[in-house]
């Protein structure tokens, strides 16, 4: 079918990857990328390109309706937005800035049907979002950048597609009329590890009708230089500057991995707290093995979201073996449904030792115990941290990472990569003189960042009633400044 004379769209020729991506038939469809693949024109193309396959109604009209996602509204009107009116412009079907934003694209095609496709641009920041989505019938919906996109969201909107134009059944069941292709597509540049779309397609059996199209990196490192270099395979090159991806290069080593090279970890916002933090200095390729002769540390962030890092310290320094991430529980249940099973299962011989915030040696009003109490109950020697000093505690991790090896956390320490990799930082606040303060923004990560920084301080500072036989070579198994 074609379209009648009028407006005309600009002329898209896919990409070979999302030539793939536009000829699967998949449910959820996810196509991952670097920074200027292409990745979010051609998903904008496939909801217009599905809009004229739509079977026509009575009316002998194509109707569909989609969402287009993005995590907030100015990233939605800053680059999702400037990305559809490049593709669908004004004079064909201007966006109009109501609530929710919306742009109804109409054409009359010369079978005599005539397309009506409506987009309904939406900012769903988190799991608060969802009641957004309640009254929504829709053909599909598009995520625009995945990675940033709460998994709450897409559970509920996977009920909401399908549902547009509504489905007409005979007296025999059988559907007459309905939506002819319901979908639900992402693009995104690579998440991190422990984020949704990691866990589906990455870590286990992907789900039914989902399916990853994988971009080429956009730079890849030489092994004899060390050096980044431009990928001459990488896609959508004739519609950007020759020298886009050479200036991005000069981007940290991690920017680059993450958004360039099309390799999973943390895009960094904000100013990180761990600057020092390098993952490929300080994580391991291969997990970390507990040593004979020295003793666990676990590292501990009390309150109502509890969270542990197990370690060892050695001449060189600390050794980041497993983490038990932030959970609401109650730290007596915290304390003996996952450390005491962890120690149990992993680290049965070795002796072990707690440490965390000096406020847990406050009484509880209901029962009198401390939180050093329930460690202490559950046969764990627990002391309180050297201090609470927000910039001490910063400052004593910051001092392992700069040692030679003197920092190293094993690869399945996922939610605690991502901390350090930037994921944990500084919020700006300023004093009532106007001056701007470093203070660790409480968020996702703070949990896990708050449980390394106190066992870091114990690991440094310690409590000379510790003991372990050294390993040959070092002069004693705990640091002291």
């Amino acid at each position: 079918m074609s379209a009648t004379a009028g407006p005309i769209l600009k002329k898209y020729i896919a990409e070979p990857t999302l030539v793939q991506f536009h000829n699967d038939d998949s449910l959820f469809r996810y196509i991952e990328g670097p920074f200027g693949s292409g990745k979010s024109s051609g998903c904008l193309m496939e909801m217009l390109m599905q809009g004229f396959k739509q079977q026509p109604d009575e009316n002998k009209v194509r109707r569909t309706r989609w969402a287009i996602i993005r995590q907030t509204y100015p990233e939605l009107n800053s680059t999702t937005i400037k990305t559809f009116e490049h593709w669908i412009p004004n004079s064909i079907a201007p966006v109009v800035k109501s609530i929710p934003i919306v742009s109804k694209f109409k054409q009359n095609l010369n079978d005599g049907t005539r397309v009506e496709i409506e987009f309904v641009f939406m900012a769903l920041e988190g799991p608060e979002d969802v009641k957004k989505l309640l009254s929504f019938e829709l053909t599909g919906a598009y995520l625009n950048e995945g990675r940033e996109i709460a998994w709450e969201i897409v559970e509920n909107l996977i009920g909401r597609i399908g549902r547009y134009p509504e489905t007409v059944k005979d007296e025999l069941g059988n559907v007459t009329f309905g939506p002819t292709r319901k979908m639900l597509i992402a693009d995104s540049n690579p998440p991190r590890t422990t984020h949704w779309l990691y866990e589906k397609f990455e870590t286990g059996k992907v789900p039914a009708s989902w399916k990853k199209f994988k971009q080429p990196p956009a730079v890849f490192k030489n092994t004899e230089t060390g050096e980044w270099e431009l990928n001459p395979d990488a896609e959508n090159l004739s519609h950007l500057d020759a020298d886009y991806y050479l200036h991005q290069l000069s981007g940290g080593d991690d920017f680059i991995r993450v958004n360039l090279a099309g390799e999973y970890g943390m895009s960094r916002k904000g100013k990180p707290v761990f600057a020092k933090f390098v993952e490929s200095k300080h994580v391991t390729r291969e997990i970390i093995q507990p040593l004979r002769g020295y003793p666990i540390i676990i590292g501990m962030d009390f309150g109502l979201m509890p969270a542990s890092v197990l370690m060892q310290v050695t001449g060189r320094g600390v050794r980041i073996l497993d983490e038990l991430p932030a959970t609401d529980e109650m730290l007596e249940d915290y304390i003996s449904e996952y450390i005491q099973p962890l120690l149990t299962k992993k680290y049965q011989g070795w002796s072990v030792v707690a440490s965390g915030d000096p406020a847990g040696n406050q009484r509880s009003r209901l029962n009198k115990r401390t939180d050093f109490d329930y460690l202490r109950n559950a046969n764990i020697k627990a002391f309180p941290a050297a201090t609470n000093d927000p910039k001490e505690r910063i400052g004593t991790v910051t001092w392992f990472m700069s040692r030679d090896e003197g920092f190293l956390i094993s690869p399945n320490c996922t939610h605690l990569r991502e901390a350090c990799a930037g994921g944990y930082v500084f919020k700006e606040t300023k004093n009532n003189n106007g001056q701007v303060l470093d203070t660790p923004l409480k968020n996702e990560f703070s949990h896990i960042a708050d449980a390394l920084q106190y066992g870091c301080l114990f690991a440094r500072y310690g409590t000379r009633q510790i003991t372990a036989k050294p390993a040959q070579g070092d002069k004693k198994p705990f640091l002291y400044a």
